[in-house]
């Protein structure tokens, strides 16, 4: 109802020749699922958002990058598609454009905070504020963040944005800078491998409040638009701007929204530990291993202490003291919560509590014993539970913060 009073103010107005003013906190622009993707994201991360395009949002194709993670927002669409056609959506479907622009139709329209406003076109958009302001015809918008999901970046470019190329396309490897621990999505490359996405390439550098779909040469999807969703979201609902973002609470949001910051081959979407595997690999606490562009955790593999000394210097300064007594080349149980107790200033107590919850809140398996080798699944879950290395801030570079 609310919606069809929208369009009804919104006929009024253009036939009356005056202007109609709408407020809201996020304006996501584009008539396609990654912009779909950003709007439905900024809604549930509790902000106002419209969805606009000088189209009518008739025509979705969803590519094979989208389909291809079955998680976040491809994963709840799978189950709007399953209501309307009445069976589960398998991956040899194929979906038509109309049919898919039917699913979104029909899913924004339960989304609280989203009104998807059609036929807008946009003739300028200037500041205002920290926000904006759009001009469209016979109504003007007023926002605090606008998402360019337009082909092109066609939005952004109008108030002087200069597109360049991202570094997460290059297939390089992902650890050559700091910047995959700010990862907000995961895109395929120029080899179709998946990259990390760092938070910054979606924002432009001198230009507040502008959040980009994508990084200029990579194609956008519902992971990278629900993405630049959650962060719009962020800068509206904190009252801030796209300089002063929060990495740690941004990729927090998405991965409560089932979303993916890293993508490893080796593990399964629905892997009870995925979380885990999400919050250490941005840590680089434990690095994965890239081969033919693609990376692998090795959740089965064995650890040395050699392989944990740099990042845990770098992470836990007084952690050099325990490397310098412990030098096993396979790390056993006892020696991790050796680690984790010298680091975590622990007792013996960490030993009892860990083996209650070995099989229950950890979610591992086999038997607890602290003479075994422990693999690198069981030596995620046990950081993240009893270190938290992922709540060590960092900034947009992917430095630890102090």
């Amino acid at each position: 109802m609310i919606k069809n009073l929208f369009a009804a103010l919104g006929i009024f107005f253009s036939l009356s020749g005056l202007t109609q003013t709408i407020k809201t906190d996020v304006v996501v622009v584009g008539a396609n699922a990654s912009g779909y993707a950003a709007a439905i994201q900024s809604a549930k991360s509790g902000v106002k958002t419209f969805l606009i395009d000088a189209g009518k949002f008739n025509a979705i194709i969803l590519t094979p990058a989208d389909r291809s993670i079955k998680a976040g927002t491809y994963a709840e669409f799978a189950k709007h598609v399953d209501t309307l056609q009445k069976t589960p959506l398998l991956e040899s479907h194929t979906l038509s454009s109309e049919f898919t622009a039917r699913v979104f139709k029909a899913w924004s329209d339960t989304v609280k905070n989203l009104t998807v406003l059609p036929a807008a076109t946009i003739t300028k958009i200037e500041k205002d504020g920290k926000g904006w302001e759009i001009d469209l015809v016979g109504r003007e918008i007023k926002a605090d963040v606008i998402v360019d999901a337009t082909p092109g970046f066609t939005v952004a470019k109008m108030i002087g944005f200069a597109p360049k190329k991202s570094s997460a396309a290059t297939g390089s490897n992902i650890y050559a800078d700091k910047k995959y621990r700010t990862s907000i999505a995961v895109a395929p490359d120029e080899n179709r491998a998946f990259r990390p996405i760092p938070l910054s390439s979606l924002i432009v550098p001198g230009i507040e409040n502008i959040v980009l779909i994508a990084p200029e040469n990579i194609s956008s999807t519902l992971i990278t638009g629900q993405a630049a969703g959650a962060i719009a979201a962020y800068c509206a609902f904190f009252k801030t701007t796209t300089e002063k973002l929060n990495v740690r609470v941004i990729q927090t949001e998405l991965l409560t929204y089932n979303s993916r910051i890293l993508k490893f081959d080796d593990i399964d979407d629905s892997d009870s530990s995925m979380i885990v595997f999400q919050h250490i690999g941005v840590t680089g606490i434990l690095k994965a291993k890239e081969e033919n562009g693609k990376l692998f955790f090795m959740p089965e593999a064995s650890v040395s202490t050699e392989e944990l000394k740099q990042p845990f210097r770098e992470l836990y300064s007084r952690s050099q003291i325990w490397f310098l007594d412990n030098k096993a080349e396979k790390l056993t149980l006892e020696d991790a919560l050796s680690l984790i107790k010298f680091v975590g200033s622990r007792g013996g107590e960490l030993n009892k509590e860990a083996e209650k919850a070995w099989k229950s809140s950890l979610k591992l398996k086999g038997d607890f014993d602290l003479k075994k080798l422990i693999n690198r699944r069981e030596l995620a879950v046990l950081f993240d539970a009893y270190l938290k290395p992922y709540t060590v801030a960092v900034d947009l570079e992917g430095n630890i913060k102090r």
